[in-house]
């Protein structure tokens, strides 16, 4: 408690230079042995946020010592970076930094020696400009994310854009929220686009979007990047299964490429849906609010579909191509009921059939085929929402 008090002085004793270095350093050992063995709510950061954490984790060892030497100025720019970084940990970590206060401790520490009580009258400004580069870097962070978010909800993915890569690759690439399974419990982190997500409203602009489509949507996009990490979460993680899925099977067999896709938005009125479905090129028009029922307006004529259950609706249309053959597929989520269901709408006399299995090869999908017009409707129904250990094989049985 004594070395606390010298610590709110600003002319201390130099004791203080030693003790409180020490004590930061294990904190972070603390902080990295809990993320590698335990949880990993971090994951794995990706190579440029590693960097800039270890800088930052160098800078709250250092900056003690650095505050009083000529490089005064660098060290409280990169105290100011480094808070900007720590409060992502206390934003990330949402309630679970209650349980483990690390980062607020390190954010106490910064501020009060730079912005507080500071040992040189200009280390305020210099502070205040390593956070400005964190608030630009995480403005230009949702700008990114957003235009990628609104091309890759109509269809259209910018491949120039880096945020289009983490949007396609999340849930079994990168994490996008503390959480013990994030979708599929992926391993990487990319703060950039946590951030982007953050600021731009925290949606997934493929919300509703199966796994196993995701990941063949990614590897048909970036055909020439790996989708599954060669690195676990945590050690723990390792007994969720993440390298021995049996969803990486899918990509063993014939993928069904999705040409166009479009996020169905359940707090949006039918009307505004039905307006993105337009924007995206894709004939759906939804009949009223609740989105259970759409119409689709095909060449040779209109034809409604239902979800497969009372009270469930559509959140994903989609034009796909399986085969050489178009189709329209429509999914909608009972989770009232657990009950997962995918819709295919294609010409009459094509035969089309599927089948999945869980990690264990057990059948679990059933299948029905009813004409409607001239078209026939598939309904793919699995009895439960969780499809993290299921993989669907679709095959055209005739034609």
């Amino acid at each position: 408690m004594r070395d606390i008090r010298i610590f709110f002085k600003k002319d201390n004793a130099k004791s203080w230079y030693h003790d409180f270095p020490i004590l930061n350093i294990i904190l972070i050992l603390l902080s990295l042995f809990i993320n590698a063995s335990h949880n990993g709510g971090f994951c794995v950061f990706v190579p440029w946020a590693q960097v800039v954490q270890i800088i930052c984790f160098i800078n709250i060892v250092t900056f003690t010592w650095l505050e009083r030497t000529v490089f005064w100025r660098l060290n409280a720019l990169v105290c100011g970076i480094s808070t900007g970084v720590f409060l992502y940990w206390v934003i990330f970590m949402e309630w679970w930094v209650i349980i483990f206060p690390v980062p607020i401790w390190f954010l106490l520490l910064l501020i009060w020696r730079n912005v507080i009580c500071p040992v040189h009258e200009w280390t305020r400004l210099w502070h205040f400009i390593g956070v400005e580069v964190c608030v630009v870097a995480f403005l230009a962070s949702a700008m990114f994310f957003s235009s990628a978010a609104q091309k890759v909800q109509k269809g259209r993915f910018d491949t120039k854009n880096p945020m289009t890569e983490r949007i396609l690759g999340m849930h079994f690439l990168y994490h996008t929220r503390i959480c013990v399974f994030d979708g599929w419990r992926p391993p990487l982190h990319d703060p950039a686009m946590v951030m982007g997500m953050r600021l731009t409203g925290d949606k997934d602009p493929l919300e509703g979007m199966p796994l196993e489509s995701r990941l063949m949507l990614y590897h048909e996009i970036y055909p020439s990047l790996p989708v599954k990490a060669d690195c676990a979460c945590s050690a723990e993680s390792i007994g969720y299964g993440y390298f021995t899925d049996f969803l990486w099977k899918a990509l063993d067999f014939n993928p069904m490429r999705v040409l166009k896709s479009m996020s169905v938005w359940k707090w949006q009125s039918a009307a505004l849906n039905n307006e993105r479905c337009a924007e995206a090129g894709l004939p759906f028009s939804f009949t009223d609010d609740s989105l259970d029922c759409v119409v689709v307006n095909l060449e040779d004529g209109m034809d409604t579909v239902v979800s497969g259950t009372a009270g469930s609706y559509f959140s994903n249309v989609a034009l796909v191509e399986f085969e050489k053959q178009l189709m329209y597929r429509l999914t909608c989520e009972d989770k009232k009921n657990s009950i997962y269901w995918e819709v295919f709408v294609l010409p009459n006399g094509i035969r089309f059939a599927t089948d999945a299995f869980d990690t264990q090869n057990q059948y679990i999908f059933w299948l029905a085929s009813k004409p409607i017009g001239d078209m026939d409707s598939i309904e793919v129904l699995c009895p439960k929402t969780d499809l993290r250990d299921t993989v669907r094989i679709y095959r055209i049985e005739a034609q």
